[in-house]
């Protein structure tokens, strides 16, 4: 292999975990369970785990890490990021009783932490989607969700 050939693959393998880390630069690391919940809001029953981030005034919010922990033990189960339209959405998660956080990577926006059942889906059944409204941190409201 001549020298210069060796070079290019060189530098071109020094830049591979530059770039990984770029391209998730949004959820650089799992992010860690965590309820600021003064009150547990009910269980909601999903048939799919998909939904958006917002903020107060329902414009989308992008780069919301969003991770999914297991309900008895809060075992890590998957993580995922909200794209550019504040949309994310989760594959192959099980049946079973869940805990839904999203967070910003600053502590901008107060942390959600929410109860999710999720159900079998039916042929031909809506799938119920989830609304992440984000609030800033230190005010009264802590960030919460719903559905749509």
């Amino acid at each position: 292999m001549s020298r210069f050939l060796y070079f290019l693959l060189v530098t071109a393998l020094s830049a591979l975990p530059m770039v990984a880390q770029e391209l998730n630069s949004d959820c650089p690391k799992r992010i860690g369970y965590i309820n600021r919940n003064q009150v547990d809001p009910p269980t909601i029953e999903l048939r799919g785990l998909e939904g958006r981030a917002i903020d107060s005034n329902g414009i989308p919010i992008p780069n919301i890490c969003v991770a999914l922990f297991t309900e008895r033990d809060h075992r890590f189960v998957a993580q995922t990021v909200t794209d550019d339209d504040g949309y994310f959405r989760m594959e192959k998660v099980g049946i079973g009783r869940y805990r839904l956080v999203a967070k910003l990577e600053s502590d901008y926006l107060c942390p959600v932490n929410l109860r999710i059942r999720r159900v079998s889906s039916p042929r031909g059944s809506r799938k119920t989607k989830l609304v992440l409204h984000m609030q800033p941190s230190g005010i009264d409201v802590c960030s919460y969700g719903d559905t749509e």
